[in-house]
C-alpha cells in the first residue's frame, strides 16, 4: 500500500486521534517519532547482536569511507550523501583505512626500486605504509 493510501486508512481508523501533521514519517496515528527513536532502536539491535554501539547517523560516515576505499571519488559521495560542500565530505565524513593505506604503500613499492632487491623493496613499503599511517 502506498504511503498516502496508508495515511488515509490511519485517519479514517484514528478519527479526530489522528494527529495531523506535515511529516512523513510517524506513528500510525500521525504522532511524531521522538527525535532519538531511530538511535536508540538501532543501538538496542547492536547490543542485542554483541556489535559495537554507534549513533544510527554514524553509517553516514562509515558509508563515506567504505565508498572512498571503494574508490569512488569525493565528489561522487559529496553528491551520494547530499552535501552541499566537498570539504564537509572529506574533512569531516571520509576516513582513510589503514586498508587504503597499505594499498598507497604498496603502489608505490616499485617506484623506487629500480635495481634493488625484493626484500628492500618491501622494506620500503612498510615504511611508506607505518609513516602514512602516523596519526
Amino acid at each position: 500500500m502506498k504511503l498516502k493510501e496508508k495515511q488515509d486508512e490511519n485517519r479514517r481508523i484514528f478519527g479526530n486521534m489522528y494527529k495531523e501533521t506535515e511529516y512523513i514519517f510517524t506513528w500510525h496515528d500521525g504522532k511524531l517519532y521522538r527525535p532519538d527513536y531511530i538511535t536508540r532502536s538501532f543501538q538496542r539491535v547492536l547490543k542485542k547482536n554483541g556489535l559495537k554501539v554507534i549513533r544510527f547517523h554514524d553509517l553516514r560516515h562509515s558509508t563515506a569511507s567504505i565508498l572512498y576505499d571503494k574508490g569512488w571519488s569525493l565528489k561522487d559521495i559529496q553528491e551520494w550523501l547530499g552535501h552541499a560542500d566537498i570539504e564537509t565530505t572529506g574533512n569531516i565524513y571520509t576516513q582513510i583505512t589503514n586498508q587504503r593505506k597499505l594499498a598507497t604503500a604498496k603502489s608505490l613499492e616499485r617506484t623506487f626500486t629500480i635495481g634493488c632487491s625484493g626484500l628492500y623493496s618491501q622494506a620500503l613499503t612498510n615504511l611508506v605504509f607505518l609513516f602514512y599511517s602516523r596519526p
